[in-house]
């Protein structure tokens, strides 16, 4: 545990520096543009649309598209430097400084002229909801050990190597109905990877704007819970095919039943929007967010009568250079209910070290911190989470389901090149670390592990994404068997996916 600390701790800090290295980067290095004007987003005039990149974690839940223009993300952000003010730049007449501002301003007023309040006011109800999804096509090659096991992810592409199947099939439906009432609702049609059924809702929710500038929000349903920055994103703006399992397994399908609040001043908003719109980011989930949910993860029975609170804080800077980076920390607490222990008498690969709860859960404390620094690539980009709590692990020599602490974190770097208006590519690099349990399993087996993901993103255009990661894991592999320590692997497995987006 001591090894897995100093690793976890020098990797973070690792982060935090590249990332106040990139924060000081000038902004011609990181345009990828040689004009003489310098441009106030790194993602350049043609950026997804978050109706269609952002549809599953847009937490403001409102279809933001303004017209056909898929270029301008959906709130027409993208602001060109073939302005007056551009002219006034590149002859010396205004300073790089006065440019951004005149920009900024500029970006202020169209994002106050947003096309979702036309939708709030709209008296025909077809015209306030709007449908989308995407779907992801996958192929893993076989692993290079058989024990090779990422569970917490994609298990079925783990375990049944060399075949081509269907990993993800979303349809979405989402609307403005009222000025201040929005709601979100996601489907999963994928089942069980190969026969294609309706196998789940992964988001039912709706927002309630308790004032009209929307700085206050309160949002009701199954939704993502404060667990950590990158179980926020959505897959459709991510790069990397997967989470990383330290902070994955603080909340396993990322979301859960409960109410929250989130306060969003109005300059967060906009630069939430901003990283939204052009750099994948998560989307608005508040300065400050609080929220009380049943704690057992998504489509999953409440097994106690304990409810999980966590809040988060966090805020995104913009620099004067342009950079933006986000940084933020976030926790919870609770009584997490492990399923699949027996009772105490009986011989099983998991007992619970108390008496087992009125419905059949093994209750054990569960609690995390973890902080978070993000900044987008510029062209280079930066992403660091650390996470240390308690929570249940089951012990390998007494066969116990115990609370036991938790440490583990990542650091990923990528570079994005935007080659033509409307194709970039990113390569990206990860290592990470994690000690302690998979609570959402049967048991809740160890889950230590050190992985490292060597990946790259290309997408031609804004409805298509392709994608291959090669990953090398030296960890425990989570079946258990009565008596006996789980298997330890070092293995690796090659990856390609393909993923459409459709409005």
């Amino acid at each position: 545990m001591e090894y897995g600390a100093r690793c976890v701790l020098k990797w973070a800090a690792a982060g935090a520096c590249i990332a106040g290295w990139l924060m000081m980067s000038p902004l011609q290095a990181w345009s990828g543009s040689e004009e003489p004007v310098p441009r106030l987003f790194a993602q350049g005039p043609a950026v997804p649309d978050p109706m269609m990149r952002n549809m599953e974690a847009n937490p403001s839940a409102i279809p933001t598209a303004v017209g056909s223009e898929r270029e301008t993300s959906g709130q027409n952000l993208s602001i060109e430097s073939t302005s007056l003010e551009s002219l006034l730049l590149e002859k010396g007449v205004i300073t790089q400084e006065d440019w951004i501002r005149l920009k900024a301003e500029e970006e202020r007023r169209v994002f106050e002229q947003s096309a979702e309040l036309q939708m709030a006011g709209n008296p025909r109800w077809y015209e306030r909801i709007r449908i989308n999804g995407y779907s992801q096509f996958k192929y893993n090659a076989g692993a290079s050990n058989r024990l090779f096991d990422l569970p917490l992810n994609d298990s079925f592409g783990d375990q049944q190597g060399n075949e081509f199947y269907v990993r993800r099939l979303r349809l979405v439906f989402q609307g403005q109905v009222s000025e201040r009432v929005a709601f979100f609702t996601q489907f999963a049609l994928e089942g069980d990877h190969q026969p294609l059924n309706n196998k789940e809702i992964i988001d039912a929710y709706a927002d309630t704007y308790l004032t009209k500038d929307r700085v206050h929000r309160l949002r009701w349903g199954l939704h993502r819970v404060p667990n950590s920055f990158d179980t926020y994103r959505s897959s459709t703006n991510r790069q990397e095919m997967d989470r990383h399992e330290s902070v994955q397994s603080g909340a396993p399908g990322e979301r859960d039943l409960g109410v929250a609040y989130y306060w969003s001043p109005k300059i967060a908003q906009e630069r939430f929007a901003q990283l939204a719109a052009y750099h994948n980011g998560p989307g608005d989930y508040g300065v400050f967010g609080i929220m009380v949910y049943n704690g057992q993860s998504r489509s999953r029975l409440e097994l106690n009568k304990d409810k999980h609170i966590g809040a988060k804080l966090s805020y995104p800077f913009q620099f004067q250079n342009g950079r933006m980076l986000e940084a933020g920390v976030l926790g919870y607490h609770g009584v997490f209910a492990v399923q699949g222990a027996s009772q105490p008498n009986v011989n099983s690969s998991a007992i619970c070290s108390s008496p087992l709860g009125s419905e059949g859960g093994c209750d054990i404390k569960d609690q995390r911190v973890t902080a978070y620094v993000w900044t987008p690539p510029q062209p280079w980009g930066i992403q660091a989470e650390f996470t240390v709590g308690r929570g249940p692990k089951r012990n390998g020599q007494t066969n116990i389901i115990e609370e036991s602490q938790i440490i583990g974190g990542y650091v990923q770097a990528n570079y994005t090149w935007r080659y033509s208006d409307v194709g970039m590519l990113t390569p990206y690099i990860r290592y990470g670390e994690y000690y302690g349990g998979f609570k959402s399993l049967n048991g809740a087996p160890d889950g230590q592990s050190r992985t490292w993901n060597f990946g790259i993103a290309w997408e031609p255009d804004t409805h298509w994404r392709f994608m291959a990661d090669y990953v090398i894991k030296d960890g425990l592999n989570s079946t258990l068997v009565a008596n006996r320590m789980q298997s330890d692997f070092d293995a690796s497995q090659l990856r390609f996916q393909a993923q459409w987006f459709w409005n």
